[in-house]
């Protein structure tokens, strides 16, 4: 809902107005009036801009002389909506207006050409129909552009060469990318083993290598042991028999060696005979030679398989080994593929001098134990040996496992060498290119692209033909239902004519629909238009207020069909600017009956009377004016109908004077509703203060007379006598006054009514 209209500056004559108060919020039902040349159709044309997102509609309402961009801020739903010179910061749609543009738009004043038809057509089709015409007609070309581009994807994928089927083709699972490759190698691989299946056969195995080796531990043992080590034995035996035989202990060690050095048949010390410790002597001699001998024996056998040990032939054998067997590798990789192995060639080079440095340095260990057993070894060069040697061995292990794994692979190549011929594996290698190639960038995009484009044409497609169909039952009763409610509407606007054969066409060279129709007046039917200048038409047969009304009739019959009604801001402008008193008051009652169904109701009028039948007539309203002076421009101000009102008295005297001296057109009940507003202006303008809550509440003429008498304001002659006058003036629904079917008067009644109000209204 529009609340304001906050600044307009450099717009027509508005030249620099801003909008503070609240008394200028706009409401529900809001009327502008105006006198002509005032703004009032500038300010809707500001609406209209605002509407249709058109900024030129309202720089070309610049105002002469600015030098500024004219400049416009709207509040609708509690956001302001800026115009900043060049265009509009948001539109807002939900705007329907009426005015002049509206009606040459559509119902020429001069005649209805065929532009106008085609407007007409899509006023009765209404927004609905225009909807479903464009979604209709969108569809349509979404649908041949989609089945365009769904041609041109079946084009190329024919001149793709491919032996399935689109759908086949794009069947092909994903999985297959990564998969097709090993197939075709495998295929290729069969076409060339089918082809060399005899060579394969006779094709050798490659070998395993031996690692050096050498057993360290035995001479690393003998590296530890020394001479003392070897008689231990014995020497439990010598320390036990001292331990019983000798005072001081520790001579007892040289004593003995001493006396074994001197000893011959008996002891030198006592003469006695030897022969009873000649069993531990004899003991203790063979123990120790024996131990000696064996430690000096296997120290000697250490050397000898130490200097035997050709180190340096058993890795040029290794290295031998592993070119031969690379040698054998490349007469396999034609079938099988690149094979890597192992260099284990550079990793004997890489080892052969440290393996011979420490192997010197051991046996010269083992040496100089040889000379001297007491000798203290270098035991950290065996252990340096041994670590070496089992890193090669580890290496050469993991060798002959890369070996063993290709020995088993290459049986299984023979073993399951094809059974089929060449020319069956070839055929196999085909379709599986073509499947590799379905993963060719430029396939892949159109098994991308093809199947939302197949998907969207055909969904066009079917949305065409539903659209289409909608379309059709749409139409097939809208106009039926359009024309009876236009006739409708041009009844209760008091039109003496109605509309007749209203139907759709369609000109072939333009493929455009239009609507045509004819008027029936009279009870004869008068067409659009006429080859014959003297023949009636709507050209010379409807007056200009006719035309009004029926373009009123044609605006108020598509709004209705607006399905977002509540939504809608709906401005007339003028809209009975050429209309008389009667259709003006049949309009105001549509207006009144179509007011509560919109978001908002707005009019601008120049014409007091009319405004003064619409505040009457519709409720929760707020009126303002649009004022203007040459130095400040136009600017919009609140309005008092009331107070406006008051002036009223004097008009209405005239026309009642006028009518009993002349019968210029009113009908007698539009002078019996004339002597009803006499005195509610009286009244209401006498007696204000007694009436306030009254006029507050909309109440009407017998609410105010009963108010009065009951305040001893009027006697009872006077009450009833306005009670009389109501009467024949007023409805059965209005003011609580009761309406007779007598009260129907004619002319020469009315004017005798006339006379008598006159009289009542200066006792009053």
């Amino acid at each position: 809902m529009i609340t304001k209209c906050k600044r307009l500056k450099n717009v027509g004559k508005f030249y620099d107005f801003s909008a503070q108060a609240n008394a200028l919020d706009w409401h529900k039902n809001t009327f502008v009036f105006a006198p002509n040349a005032y703004g009032k159709s500038t300010l809707v044309n500001v609406l209209r801009s605002l509407r249709e997102n058109d900024p030129k509609l309202i720089r070309a309402r610049k105002t002469l002389g600015a030098l500024a961009a004219p400049e416009a801020v709207i509040v609708i739903d509690e956001a302001n909506h800026y115009f900043n010179g060049t265009r509009w910061d948001r539109p807002f749609p939900s705007i329907q207006i009426f005015d002049v543009p509206f009606i040459h738009a559509n119902i020429l004043a001069h005649e209805i050409g065929h532009e106008h038809k085609k407007n007409i057509h899509r006023i009765i089709i209404g927004a609905q129909g225009i909807k479903l015409a464009e979604e209709l007609a969108a569809l349509k070309t979404k649908e041949k552009s989609k089945s365009q581009e769904v041609a041109n994807f079946a084009s190329q994928f024919n001149r793709g060469g491919f032996t399935f089927s689109m759908d086949a083709f794009l069947a092909i699972p994903p999985a297959e990318e990564a998969a097709v490759g090993a197939r075709i190698q495998k295929l290729e691989q069969d076409i060339k083993s089918k082809e060399s299946e005899a060579v394969v056969q006779r094709l050798g195995l490659p070998r395993q290598i031996a690692a050096p080796s050498f057993d360290l531990s035995t001479a690393k043992a003998l590296a530890a042991k020394k001479l003392a080590a070897a008689h231990e034995a014995a020497e439990k035996q010598v320390l036990a028999h001292i331990e019983r035989n000798f005072m001081d202990k520790t001579q007892a060690r040289p004593f003995i060696r001493q006396g074994l050095d001197l000893v011959q048949a008996d002891c030198p010390f006592c003469g006695q005979d030897l022969k009873k410790a000649a069993d531990l002597l004899k003991a203790y001699r063979e123990f120790f030679d024996e131990a000696f001998r064996a430690y000096q024996q296997g120290v000697a056998q250490q050397v000898a398989a130490l200097a035997k040990w050709n180190l340096d032939n058993d890795l040029t054998a290794l290295g031998s080994t592993h070119n031969a067997n690379l040698a054998t590798l490349r007469q396999w990789e034609p079938y099988l593929g690149p094979i890597i192995l192992p260099d284990a060639a550079a990793t004997v080079e890489k080892c052969r001098a440290v393996l011979a440095e420490l192997k010197g340095k051991v046996q010269s260990e083992m040496e100089k134990k040889q000379k001297d057993p007491n000798a203290d070894a270098d035991r950290s060069q065996f252990n340096a040996l041994t670590t070496e040697l089992g890193e090669l061995k580890t290496a050469v292990e993991a060798y002959n496992t890369v070996v063993t794994a290709f020995t088993e692979k290459a049986k299984r190549y023979v073993a399951n060498l094809p059974k089929s011929d060449v020319a069956s594996i070839r055929a196999a290698l085909a379709k599986e290119q073509q499947i590799k190639t379905r993963f060719a960038p430029e396939w892949k995009k159109w098994a991308t692209d093809y199947p939302p484009a197949k998907k969207d044409a055909d969904d066009f497609l079917n949305q065409k033909n539903v659209k289409q169909k909608e379309l059709e039952d749409y139409s097939k009763t809208i106009f039926d239902t359009y024309q009876k409610r236009i006739n409708e509407i041009l009844f209760g606007l008091r039109a003496d004519y109605k509309i007749t054969g209203l139907v759709s066409r369609v000109d072939n060279k333009a493929n455009e629909a239009y609507s045509d129709f004819s008027f029936l007046i009279l009870d004869r039917e008068v067409p659009l238009s006429v080859r014959q200048d003297d023949a009636p038409c709507f050209k010379n047969t409807l007056s200009e207020g006719d035309k009004s009304t029926l373009a009123f009739a044609f605006f108020v019959a598509s709004l209705e069909r607006e399905p977002d009604l509540d939504k809608q801001i709906v401005i007339f402008d003028d809209p009975l600017s050429s209309l008389d008193e009667n259709r003006r008051l049949g309009t105001v009652g549509w207006l009144a009956d179509l007011s509560p169904r919109l978001n908002q109701f707005c009019v601008f009028t120049h014409k007091k009377d009319f405004l003064r039948m619409l505040f009457d007539h519709i409720r929760e309203k707020v009126v303002l004016q649009i004022k203007s002076d040459k130095t400040n421009g136009s600017r919009i101000e609140p309005f008092d109908v009331e107070e406006d009102r008051k002036a009223e008295i004097a008009r209405l005297f005239d026309d009642m004077g006028r009518y009993i001296n002349e019968d210029y057109g009113p009908t007698p009940e539009d002078m019996q509703g004339k002597i009803r507003k006499v005195f509610e202006i009286i009244l209401k303008t006498k007696y204000y203060p007694a009436l306030t809550t009254e006029i507050k509440c909309k109440k009407g003429l017998g609410d105010l007379i009963g108010t009065l008498h009951g305040k001893k304001l009027i006697g009872d002659a006077t009450k009833d006598q306005l009670f009389h006058l109501g009467r024949l003036s007023d409805t059965a629904h209005h003011g609580g006054l009761a309406k007779l079917p007598e009260h129907t008067l004619t002319r020469e009644e009315v004017c005798s009514a006339i006379q008598e109000t006159f009289g009542v209204a200066e006792k009053v």
